[in-house]
């Protein structure tokens, strides 16, 4: 038994005792009574089904709605299965889910204990989009565990899983017979769907609900903070390090991978029959390969193989180019970044430092007609390795500068995160260690590593839960919990909410840079497929 496996086995069994030590507890909603359990912090209720599984001849199609269950009692004291994916690679393990099936669309509910709350009052949801390049991780990861969060600020929490990868993205075209795409959107609008209609039942407002998510999840809620027909479901949206330079694909976009899929799963491109014949597994294994490949001349489709397709109806194109055109007042929204975000992709993707010729040809390849004013602006370092610099260009190239101008159209409030994870959590990916590499601000956002925080960690923690929660109650990050600093809304200097410790008030992130990026644009090329 290696030690994966092993250590799985003691979380798991850990788990189990934990739940058998804690009180159960059951809550009736229309489909039948849910049973969850109730610890010294919460009430917690795991793998609440909101679609029928996409098995068969629902795989690639619109997720079903869930049908009553009564007069059983759903057992919610056990985490879900995570969506099909390739295996996590470079990933900390604990991030890793390790159970898959596909029947996976489900959600976990986190709320205070009822003593926390006045009695008959409702209280805000907030509801998460888990991210992971649309094609990785789940709904569970021990970094989302919102005991301490629901517990101290007085909200509940919802977390959602939907299709991940091929299954949740491939796409075909328009035509009746065709695999039209987005699915895994859509199992995100029947899951906000669900909570809407259902999060009374555990105590919430289904009128004050805030969309909130991470790198992919965080692509997915500015889409739908985008789109006029989900403007009813919520009031307000928290959107953290969205990669908005990743480009949604095109249906031609979409041939190549699609043809590489098939070919592994000895299929016919157009052979939707033999495509669900196949088991997940070996769809799962069929994607690991295609994501080696180069699908497209779009280079950063590489770090996003499986992304929304524009069909027009449920997508109906870039984020950047949507938040310009929105043609109805869009609601409150809190957007940010991290200082550091590409340091993570660019030392996974090469484990060897980057030399000067190596990464002139990385610009060239990267920018084309551009690149030497890239160059003129950027010019190799005089480091043996350049993939520091690289980090910086994509930081600023594909997180920063572009999310500056999402948020010029619609932020209320922007942020910057600047504070490195203060325990030993990056494992063998110490490239991370005293760094604020991508995600490293979920265990702040989440309170959810308390027990490792040093004292600054702490601070930073509470302030950021409090101000993502007093948002949520408010749609004003200041109240009604007073923190240390006033974050002020965006405004013509564009001031931002530094979180280090102690936090800061600053102007004007990275302008220069971003005015450079902004003149560059954000497209490598004009997409083409292979």
């Amino acid at each position: 038994m290696n030690v994966l496996l092993v250590l799985t086995f003691i979380t798991l069994s850990c788990l189990l005792q934990n739940v058998q030590g804690n009180r159960t507890v059951t809550v009736p909603t229309d489909y039948g009574d849910i049973l969850g359990y109730e610890t010294d912090m919460a009430r917690i209720f795991y793998g609440i089904p909101y679609a029928q599984p996409p098995l068969d001849d629902l795989r690639w199609n619109h997720p079903v709605p869930i049908s009553k269950w009564s007069p059983k009692v759903l057992n919610a004291t056990t985490r879900a299965p995570a969506c099909p994916q390739p295996p996590c690679g470079g990933i900390p393990s604990i991030l890793c889910p390790t159970l898959f099936s596909e029947d996976c669309l489900y959600l976990n509910i986190f709320t205070p204990l009822p003593n926390n709350s006045s009695p008959g009052s409702r209280l805000p949801v907030m509801l998460f989009i888990p991210g992971g390049n649309f094609q990785y991780l789940d709904a569970s990861i021990p970094v989302y565990e919102s005991e301490r969060l629901v517990n101290t600020t007085n909200v509940i929490v919802a977390l959602i899983q939907y299709r991940l990868g091929a299954l949740g993205f491939l796409a075909t075209g328009t035509k009746p017979n065709d695999l039209q795409g987005n699915y895994g959107i859509l199992d995100q609008r029947l899951a906000i769907a669900w909570i809407k209609a259902n999060i009374d039942a555990f105590g919430g407002d289904p009128n004050q609900i805030t969309l909130f998510g991470q790198s992919a999840g965080a692509q997915s809620v500015a889409l739908h903070h985008l789109t006029s027909e989900m403007q009813s479901f919520f009031q307000s949206s928290i959107i953290q390090s969205a990669p908005m330079a990743i480009p949604f694909r095109t249906y031609d976009q979409y041939i190549t991978p699609t043809t590489l899929l098939a070919e592994e799963l000895q299929c016919g491109a157009e052979d939707i029959s033999c495509l669900r014949k196949a088991s997940y597994q070996a769809i799962a294994a069929a994607q690991t390969k295609v994501d080696s490949m180069l699908t497209s001349f779009e280079f950063l489709l590489f770090f996003e193989p499986w992304v929304p397709v524009i069909d027009n109806n449920i997508v109906k194109g870039q984020l950047l180019e949507l938040v310009k055109n929105v043609s109805f007042p869009m609601k409150p929204l809190v957007i940010g970044t991290l200082t550091e975000e590409a340091i993570f992709y660019v030392y996974e993707g090469w484990a060897q430092p980057i030399t000067i010729s190596l990464y002139v040809e990385i610009i060239l390849f990267t920018f084309h007609e551009h690149a030497f004013k890239v160059l003129e602006r950027y010019p190799p370092s005089e480091l043996d390795d350049q993939r520091p610099l690289i980090s910086k260009i994509a930081t600023q190239w594909v997180f920063a500068c572009p999310t500056r101008i999402y948020a010029r159209k619609a932020a209320s409030y922007s942020y910057v995160f600047g504070f490195p994870l203060d325990f030993d959590g990056w494992e063998n990916e110490t490239f991370c260690n005293n760094h604020v590499c991508h995600a490293g601000e979920l265990p702040y956002t989440f309170a959810s590593a308390w027990v490792n925080f040093t004292d600054a960690g702490k601070r930073v923690a509470t302030s950021m839960t409090n101000y993502w929660t007093n948002f949520a109650k408010t749609n004003d990050t200041n109240r009604p919990v007073a923190q240390s600093i006033v974050w002020p809304q965006m405004n013509a200097d564009e001031s931002y909410l530094y979180f280090q410790d102690p936090l800061d008030i600053r102007e004007s992130y990275l302008k220069d840079d971003c005015d450079f990026w902004d003149k560059i644009g954000y497209k490598t090329i004009p997409p083409i497929s292979l």
